[in-house]
């Protein structure tokens, strides 16, 4: 008896120091229904599954949140429901068919919102308030953008509801419209660096290039979140390149990496000495058979930064022809060499490339 009071007195003291955090609550989901009539609040469902990532950094890093923690038990009964298991029925009863997706409803079971993806902390708290406002709501949005509304705010909620519905043709229409409408001084003002941040991925368009050559008539925050956006663009094109994707698609043109190498050091982006070593890679794979770019890749691994050597690794069945049977053992005997060099994920994915070789298949 002693010990099971001295435990409980433990157990009531960390819990008065333990940090807010979301408190999903075990429960039914007709007891949720129950309690968010009695407390006056609404249900919050997070429909997750096992293998699901984004699903995982939700719960290990968003919802745990003191931020998030207040907000969500201030306002809701909050269940967490895995979509393949103890709650595959409502899951097909609410529409969900990616994970996670969070559904609010009211005490009869209504749907009031929905919306799915990872995000952080602040921008999950943007993202339920404004789809608790009545004028933030899916319906609204689309007619108030039908009926002509242009403003910032309409046109980045109506296009993230038509990327979160799969249509990202249209979602990014809107952008292309509402970018094409403004005048060079409103595309450079901070509330419309979301066309900038949020969608453009990547150089091959209007934005992209807008952003390229008034780079230094940003301001504020804003000039620092459109450098590094840019410097990311830069990155991930450089990255097709060195991965191997150009050169494997027959997309590679040795006048238009000039270019992109020019840009990258007009721009201030070629600082990083990996980008120089990246630059002989790709430019060799381009003028060499696939015995010599091997021995290249063998004599100046020790060069690449531990990020580039994983993806040169991962990209190997891409860079080089497997069904080359020459070609095999000496591909194999290149990763085994320095499959200790990787991280653990580029371990992984090489690890199913030897096994490929080695198999026979």
């Amino acid at each position: 008896m002693k010990k099971f009071i001295i435990a409980s007195l433990l157990i009531g003291a960390s819990a008065l120091v333990a940090p807010a955090q979301t408190e999903f609550r075990h429960v039914s989901f007709e007891e949720a229904l129950a309690a968010a009539k009695k407390e006056n609040k609404l249900v919050f469902v997070d429909f997750f599954t096992t293998w699901c990532g984004p699903c995982k950094m939700m719960s290990n890093k968003v919802f745990p949140q003191k931020e998030v923690g207040d907000f969500m038990n201030a306002k809701f009964i909050p269940l967490k429901l895995d979509a393949e298991k103890e709650g595959a029925a409502l899951a097909k009863q609410y529409g969900v068919k990616a994970y996670p997706t969070y559904v609010v409803m009211d005490g009869d079971g209504k749907e009031v919102a929905k919306f799915s993806g990872y995000m952080d902390g602040p921008k999950f708290i943007e993202k339920v308030t404004a789809n608790l406002d009545p004028e933030q709501s899916p319906e609204r949005i689309r007619a108030r953008y039908e009926a002509g509304e242009r403003t910032p705010k309409v046109v980045n909620s109506y296009a993230m509801q038509l990327m979160e519905q799969r249509k990202e043709d249209e979602g990014f229409k809107v952008i292309d419209d509402y970018f094409a409408s403004l005048s060079e001084a409103d595309r450079l003002k901070a509330e419309n660096e979301f066309i900038f941040t949020v969608y453009t991925i990547d150089l091959d368009n209007d934005r992209a290039r807008f952003m390229i050559s008034h780079k230094n008539k940003f301001t504020g925050e804003t000039a620092g979140k459109i450098n590094t956006v840019l410097a990311s663009l830069y990155g991930r094109k450089l990255s097709s390149y060195f991965s191997g994707y150009m050169y494997r698609e027959g997309g590679y043109k040795a006048e238009e990496f000039a270019q992109l190498k020019k840009e990258i050091a007009d721009l201030g982006f070629d600082k990083d000495n990996d980008n120089h070593v990246i630059y002989e890679f790709v430019e060799n794979r381009a003028s060499m058979n696939d015995a010599d770019y091997l021995a290249f890749c063998e004599s100046n691994f020790s060069r690449l930064s531990a990020r580039s050597k994983d993806i040169l690794a991962i990209n190997v069945p891409r860079l080089f022809d497997e069904k080359d049977a020459t070609m095999k053992p000496q591909l194999s005997k290149f990763l085994r060499a320095h499959v200790g060099e990787l991280g653990a994920v580029a371990i992984q994915v090489v690890g199913r490339s030897l096994n490929s070789m080695e198999s026979g298949d």
